[in-house]
């Protein structure tokens, strides 16, 4: 593995300045924090004395994430009504403004130098320009508020591929929510981490001017700034944790491009939840990769071994040949619309239990109770929200469709101890999905590596609530992480490449590759009786069976049909998977249905895929090579069989196109 060359920027700072930063700071602490400074490196105290000047707080709190420190958070979160209590122990509620209720990808940009490509699914903006600007934004935003610093670890605190981020915030509210979504470092193990992994990621966060109910009120200056080129973010007038909490989104923005600099070909940052699903023999852990909004934490709950929802930092083990990942993140941020007892009895259990530590947000909230569109409960006839009162009669929905919950993971009964080892654990396959409503088969397992790429890359899905302004157009979502990949996306796609092509993973453990599509409608497939409403083929408790047919389809234990695009399950073992998994009569017509292939409706996105790829400077000739031989063997099979090929008609077609 290469050697990181990044090194603190402020390596040659002398005793005297340094003195000179402590000094500053130290005026702005009790004894308790200023005792707590004394833990800190030079490389560590820059930043926070450049961020102090610059934003100008009252007072600063150092937050070692000691028992004492958190329950402080708690407490002031509460005192300036950024949270609310609820009936329930431990219970709390968040609102953010009716208009800071998703990521900003409007003023979402990359600063960077005039050199240095960036994606062309992303903005950027000049480096000085930028920095100038962020920082002419943030210029006395903490006046009279205290300053919130905190060290994170993204990663199980040990492992080489953490990355020791340093988070400075006025919001209690985000402070809290990090202590349930990371692990907290105190000053001396982050100085010491950071020394020895020669960098770190720096975040400055302002909630900025509030109004009074307590939300942002300069929605007009809010800014996420990236700089690539230093791995600082600036967040400013804002408060939905997709924008404010910068170690997830953001960060994870920073280890991918630190990857590419350090890393290339040995090291990924995927948008994908980890879970392990136990079969006979051994636990199968898979990493998902589906667009916010998508899925992903319901289908990370599926999993008897659940290591994380939302992020992976996947890496090789050299000893071993095995490709490993850990969870940056021992939280969960979940969207909670749409969680029921029926389909989601596992998150329930926590949401609704006695004792858990739950942070809600953006839903509705009548008498010390949370309540959420599509939880299976009646709504109460008034209540309140992130619009104010609210009743039945407004016509408005009760809670946002982005609504979330954050939670600590090892509350969960499928919580995994594995989740806080340094050397994280095997991936066996890697799942690529969608709001993909009329296209691809339900599952689909890619032939090779290559092809496993083309299946990443090639993902549309609708826009969700997630993003501010989505209108649920379809829209390209290359490996469901190209919001968070700073770089060109050719760029990306050999790295992966690289990455399958690594001489230290051991053949027999290279991950297998899948794309999956849950969200196929009875429209797209042709089976909306006049009058009916359109919506899914299936229902949210089939994931348990896809992910397990997955499981076996990675073990070799089940034949599989060969298509042009990867292999598709079989009939008969869906239906005693179904049966035994979650006693459902599996329909062999249903079957046909969500496997059959369309084959105008693929051919069309392979065509849409080469174009909009062709664009890309620097793409391998592989990548090309396996959509035009997808195009090619479709067209064949089109002329041959006709628009809808069914898998027995796949079956037929293989069997006669055998060599004697």
């Amino acid at each position: 593995m290469k050697t990181n060359t990044r090194t603190p920027h402020c390596q040659d700072l002398d005793i005297s300045r340094l003195e000179m930063m402590k000094t500053y700071l130290a005026s702005l602490m009790d004894k308790d924090n200023c005792q707590k400074l004394t833990f800190l490196s030079p490389e560590v105290i820059e930043p926070i004395y450049n961020g102090s000047t610059r934003m100008n707080p009252a007072t600063i709190f150092i937050n070692t994430g000691s028992s004492e420190d958190i329950a402080y958070v708690r407490q002031k979160a509460m005192e300036n009504k950024e949270e609310f209590s609820l009936t329930k122990e431990n219970h709390t509620y968040h609102f953010d403004g009716p208009d800071d209720q998703g990521r900003d990808t409007a003023n979402t940009k990359y600063l960077a130098y005039a050199d240095t490509e960036i994606s062309s699914l992303q903005k950027k903006i000049e480096h000085r320009t930028g920095v100038i600007e962020a920082c002419t934004i943030i210029t006395d935003i903490m006046q009279d508020k205290e300053m919130i610093i905190s060290f994170i670890s993204r990663g199980p605190i040990g492992s080489p591929v953490s990355d020791p981020t340093l988070q400075i915030t006025d919001s209690y509210y985000v402070t809290h929510s990090e202590f349930l979504l990371y692990r907290m470092m105190d000053p001396d193990t982050f100085s010491k981490d950071v020394a020895a992994k020669g960098y770190m990621f720096i975040n400055f966060h302002s909630a900025g001017k509030l109004t009074d109910t307590n939300v942002s009120a300069n929605l007009g200056e809010r800014r996420i700034y990236m700089d690539v080129e230093r791995f600082r973010s600036y967040s400013s007038n804002n408060q939905y944790a997709g924008n404010s909490i910068a170690p997830k989104k953001i960060n994870h923005r920073f280890a991918n491009m630190n990857n590419i600099r350090n890393y290339f070909g040995e090291r990924l940052d995927e948008h994908m939840f980890i879970a392990g699903f136990e079969m006979e023999d051994e636990i199968v852990y898979f990493g998902g990769a589906y667009p916010s909004g998508c899925g992903k934490t319901g289908t990370a709950m599926t999993g008897t071994h659940l290591i994380g929802d939302d992020l992976a930092k996947i890496f090789i083990d050299r000893e071993s040949g095995e490709v490993r990942a850990v969870n940056p993140e021992k939280g969960m941020f979940g969207i909670i619309d749409g969680v029921n007892e029926k389909d989601d009895p596992e998150t329930m259990s926590i949401l609704t239990g006695e004792g858990n530590e739950v942070i809600f947000s953006n839903l509705l909230v009548a008498d010390g109770k949370p309540y959420w569109t599509g939880m299976g409960e009646a709504l109460p006839a008034k209540g309140r929200n992130f619009e104010g009162n609210w009743s039945p009669q407004s016509g408005k929905p009760a809670s946002h469709k982005n609504a979330r919950f954050t939670i600590s993971l090892d509350m969960l009964e499928n919580y995994d101890s594995a989740t806080e080892k340094p050397e994280g654990i095997k991936l066996s396959g890697l799942l690529f999905g969608g709001r993909d409503y009329t296209t691809m088969p339900t599952i689909v397992m890619a032939h090779n590596w290559m092809n496993t790429v083309v299946h990443g890359a090639i993902i549309r899905s609708a826009t969700t609530a997630t993003e501010i302004g989505a209108d649920g157009s379809e829209k390209r979502s290359p490996f469901a992480n190209e919001a968070f990949f700073p770089g060109p996306l050719a760029q990306y796609i050999n790295h992966y490449k690289a990455f399958g092509e690594n001489p230290d993973i051991a053949a027999e453990n290279l991950p297998s590759g899948f794309q999956v599509n849950y969200w196929l409608h009875k429209s797209g497939r042709g089976i909306l009786p006049p009058g009916e409403a359109d919506g899914l083929i299936g229902e949210k408790r089939d994931t348990k069976v896809w992910m397990r047919i997955m499981a076996l389809m990675h073990q070799a234990k089940v034949e599989t049909i060969w298509t042009p695009i990867g292999r598709i399950p079989k009939y008969q073992d869906l239906k005693k998977l179904f049966k035994e998994v979650i006693d459902k009569d599996y329909d062999q017509k249903l079957y046909s249905k969500q496997f059959s292939l369309y084959t105008e409706n693929l051919i069309t996105r392979v065509d849409m895929s080469i174009v909009e790829f062709a664009k890309e400077k620097g793409m391998t000739d592989d990548f090309f090579h396996v959509l035009d031989t997808w195009r090619r063997d479709l067209a064949a099979l089109q002329a041959t069989i006709g628009p809808i090929v069914t898998p027995d008609q796949m079956i037929e077609y293989v069997a006669a196109n055998q060599p004697v």
